[in-house]
Formats: structure tokens, sequence, C-alpha cells
């Protein structure tokens, strides 16, 4: 205060407590930092730095400051921080600000399962595909061919106009704004359906899916008594809670691909399944919508094997609000006996456990019941 009782317009930023000064963890013993982390720890992408904590000041009506030089940019952030802050409940962002700005490393690792799967770039910025710039330094021109450097006039020229950059494409945005507003003609959403399933297409061609094809929980069999491939899928050997599931359906991509070029069924065992194994509505949803109109057209039958009743129950649901274009294919069995019906016994390599569990229940029903009269 001055002499004359008014208040200084000035604040002293050391005096301002900082969001790392508000930490309660007893967290910095190195006993502690050697049990959290160790060599082959995955850390989060927004690491706890100490320095960083203590530039962000907690501070209220920051906009009635005025401030020297010395101190202008450090208040500019901080005034920008708390104006953005003003926005939100104090609760929000003190359970959101651990996730970017860890004030422990015990934070920091505690923070990890909660940061979103997309985070962007480097720089934080979102990133979209179609937005990218994807311009090579001879586009189009294949990059491990140096020898025709030198060839002049000889070179294959076939290749020009071929390349993505070269082919006009129109406004994406616009593209995207028609779409939301469904006049986006037919014709025009086939072809970025097909541009969009190339991307995945390629994605699935190129990654390591080692550890999804582990799960055998998709493969190839014989052929039905109508001579299509028999595709079986094993519901059971799908840890939903344990797996990627973009890596899953890139693997679909993957093996599926070649098969629905013809016609094919689908054989999908729900024997013994829990709820650990359930694949969710949404993800089939986006399964159906991501992969090519041959997969749909070429597809001829599923049968559901094993049912329980919630399955039927949620199967009719979804095939009837979400994908009605399977629900007079989809063909609840009950039992193998007919499933046999359709395919062959030798046409299809069966899980153990669901000839047993089958021929369980198979005893079980034709066992007579105490007390009744036959």
């Amino acid at each position: 205060m001055d002499p004359l009782g008014a208040p200084s317009q000035f604040v002293d930023v050391d005096t301002l407590p900082s969001w790392g000064d508000s930490c309660q963890d007893e967290l910095n013993s190195s006993d502690t930092t050697a049990e959290i982390f160790q060599e082959d720890t995955v850390r989060s992408p927004f690491l706890y730095n100490k320095d960083v904590n203590g530039k962000v000041m907690k501070m209220q009506n920051a906009s009635r400051y005025r401030t020297n030089k010395s101190t202008t940019c450090l208040l500019c952030f901080v005034l920008f921080f708390t104006e953005c802050l003003a926005f939100l409940t104090q609760g929000t962002y003190q359970k959101l600000l651990p996730l970017y700005f860890p004030r422990s490393l015990k934070e920091e690792n505690r923070s990890l399962p909660y940061l979103p799967a997309d985070i962007g770039n480097a720089e934080g910025e979102p990133v979209v595909p179609e937005r990218q710039i994807r311009i090579s330094e001879k586009p189009g021109a294949p990059e491990d061919n140096q020898e025709e450097e030198d060839e002049g006039l000889g070179v294959d020229l076939s290749f020009i106009g071929s390349h993505a950059f070269a082919r006009m494409e129109g406004d994406i945005d616009k593209q995207r704004k028609l779409i939301l507003q469904g006049q986006l003609s037919e014709a025009a959403l086939q072809k970025q359906h097909q541009r969009n399933y190339n991307r995945w297409l390629c994605q699935a061609r190129s990654e390591d899916l080692s550890d999804i094809a582990s799960l055998k929980a998709l493969y190839q069999t014989g052929v039905d008594n109508c001579g299509r491939t028999v595709m079986v899928v094993v519901g059971r050997n799908i840890p939903v809670t344990l797996i990627d599931m973009d890596k899953a359906l890139l693997y679909f991509i993957h093996v599926m691909d070649h098969i629905a070029v013809k016609e094919y069924v689908l054989v999908y065992f729900h024997t013994l399944t829990s709820e650990y194994n359930h694949l969710d509505s949404d993800f089939l949803k986006k399964l159906y919508d991501v992969v090519d109109v041959k997969y749909k057209r070429n597809l001829k039958a599923v049968y559901f094997v094993h049912p329980t009743f919630r399955s039927k129950v949620s199967t009719w649901f979804f095939t009837t609000f979400s994908v009605s274009g399977l629900k007079d294919k989809i063909h609840h069995v009950d039992s193998l006996h007919q499933l046999f019906s359709a395919i062959s016994p030798e046409q299809i390599d069966f899980p153990p456990f669901v000839l047993e569990y089958d021929a369980r229940v198979r005893s079980t029903r034709s066992s007579p019941t105490p007390g009744m009269v036959y």
C-alpha cells in the first residue's frame, strides 16, 4: 500500500502460489521414484517438470494487475491461463491439470491411464489425415529408382498424374459439410468411403499385428455346402478389455480383404464367452461402416453358435436399428448338429472347448428328468 492507503496495482510474482507448490503427495524420495519408474516403464507424453509447474500461477482476478516490463512475459501467460480457467469450475481444472502438468513422478504415473487416446502431434495440434500435406520430392516418381535420373527423356512418364497430390479432390471441409447436410451425391459418398477404406487397408498391411493374430480369434477353414468360404470367429478368444480394438479392426481387414472378393459365410462361436469378450455395438457399427462394400455384398450368412437370451436380444436390436442389412443373414444355432445342416463337420476347425460344451449340453438335454414318466 502506498502512503495514502490506496492499494498497489502492481503484484510481486514471487509472492504468488504456483501450481507445483500445491502438491500434497510425499513423492520425492528416491525409493518411491525407483519403484514407479523402471527402465521399461512407459512415461507420459506430459512429463513432470518442476520448472514449468513453478511458472503456472494460481491467482484470481489477474486482469486487474498491471506489471512492469520485467514480468510482462510471465504474467501474460498467467493472464491467459487464469482467464481460460474462469470458464471452468475449480473442481474441473483441478482434475485436468494433473494430466498435463503433473506435479510429481507419482502423479505423472497415476494420470497416464486418464489421458485421451488422441493428444495430437508434438505441438498438441489435432491431426486430420485429409488435411495433411503429402508432397514427395518428385510427386508420383518411384523413390527407389534412382538410376533413371540421368536418362533424360527416356524416362517412363506414365506415372505423372497418378499421385494423390496430382488429383484435385475439391474442398475437404466443404465435402464434410455436405455430408452432414445430406447433400453429397451417392457416387461422391462411395468414393469417399473407398478412400477411407484404402487408408485402413494400407495401415493394416504395414502394421505389426502379430499380437492380435496370436489370439486365434479369426481364421479361415473349409467351405459350406454351397462351396462358399467359411470364416470362423471365436468370441472367447477376444479379450476386449485387454487389446487395442483399433488393431483388432486392422487385423480383420488384413485377413478379410482377399476373402471378401467372393461369397463367404461367418461362423461365430459365442460359446462360454463372458462380459470381457463381448464386442460392443459401437465397435461393430464402426467395423460395418469402415469395411468395403464387397464385405457386405458377398457375406451370405452369419451362423451365431450357442447364443444366450441376452445375445439374441442384443443382436436383434443391433440388426434392427444399426445395420438392418444384416438382419436377414443372422442365423442363431443352438447346437452343432444344427450347424452341420449348412456346413459339413469336416469343413470346420472347432476349438476343443466348443465341442466339449456342445457334448455336455446335448447329454444334459437327452438325460431323463427324475420323477418324470416317459
